[in-house]
């Protein structure tokens, strides 16, 4: 039998990018059930790296299997891509692997494939609410434990709906997966929040780097990551700690800039913290984010942050 077929989020992964690919391997399993008997594939969750704190908790909670870590794929290794199409964000070796689909919400990348494949990307707020319409539309029945995940990869992703990426969509799926699992999905949202514990304890590599993604600008690349709490004065006591590590990884990796989004979900805003050269920053946003920036209304990376700094 065939090895399995991998579905992958990116490096350095969130909530959606777990929980998007294990219900991604179920829908794509449920699929493979109406194909001819001997032409069935299995398709496989993995990740590229350590569990978010809520991953890990809700995926214990409905008694699912932890998706398998890996480093690398290797040559003809069949490979499905989930939240993400950026090369700079993949799996090592993928250049040699073969893509056999994408499945995302983000801005299209520059990943290539040799022929065509199936490519869904649509712009909602997070890839679990792609996955839920990709299940709806195929009648497939969604159990508890699936609806869970991907309720809860909507909620993180989208800010518990606050995020100015959620849109209608994303209420409507929300509303059906609730339908499943009886949840109030505010409390839910509030609950896996809660689940990363407090940020005054995070390793500080946890702390800057856990939700952090890399972007090409020109000819160089950055750094953007994202610490979303609800503890935003503990998060910003650790401000200089936070700094040293981020000039490490841009000594280390040969970042122009590294920007850490310093979130916070209640007062709907963010800190911008810097470094490295921010002028590209200070011009984008108006600002001189020498020191500590407030930026109101700031929630998402991908369409706040990301997005105008690629186009500037």
């Amino acid at each position: 039998m065939a090895e399995p077929i991998i579905i992958v989020g990116h490096k350095n992964p969130d909530n959606d990018a777990i929980s998007a690919a294990v219900g991604l391997a179920f829908y794509m399993n449920e699929m493979a059930k109406r194909q001819p008997e001997g032409e069935a594939r299995e398709y496989k969750p993995v990740r590229l790296g350590p569990l978010p704190p809520e991953t890990e908790w809700n995926l214990n909670q409905n008694g699912l299997p932890l998706p398998e870590l890996i480093e690398s794929v290797a040559e003809g290794q069949e490979v499905i891509l989930v939240d993400h199409n950026e090369l700079s964000q993949a799996v090592d070796g993928l250049e040699q692997a073969e893509i056999v689909a994408i499945v995302d919400h983000h801005r299209i990348g520059d990943v290539t494939t040799a022929g065509p494949i199936f490519f869904n990307c649509r712009p909602w707020g997070s890839t679990a609410t792609v996955v839920t319409s990709m299940l709806r539309q195929e009648g497939i029945e969604i159990p508890v434990s699936i609806a869970n995940v991907l309720l809860s990869a909507i909620l993180t992703d989208t800010v518990i709906m606050k995020s100015p990426t959620a849109t209608p969509v994303d209420k409507e799926q929300i509303d059906f997966l609730c339908g499943i699992t009886g949840r109030n999905y505010v409390e839910f949202g509030q609950e896996l929040f809660r689940c990363r514990g407090a940020v005054s304890d995070l390793p500080i590599e946890t702390y800057v780097g856990a939700d952090s993604k890399e972007f090409a600008v020109g000819d160089t690349t950055v750094l953007i990551a994202q610490r979303e709490t609800v503890e935003i004065d503990a998060a910003m006591a650790r401000e200089e700690e936070a700094r040293a590590h981020m000039r490490q990884l841009m000594e280390a990796n040969g970042y122009d800039f590294v920007l850490v989004m310093v979130t916070d979900i209640l007062e709907e805003g963010s800190y911008f913290l810097v470094e490295g050269n921010h002028e590209v920053v200070d011009r984008v946003f108006g600002i001189d984010s020498s020191a500590a920036v407030w930026m109101p209304g700031v929630l998402s990376r991908k369409k706040q942050v990301a997005a105008p700094i690629l186009a500037g």
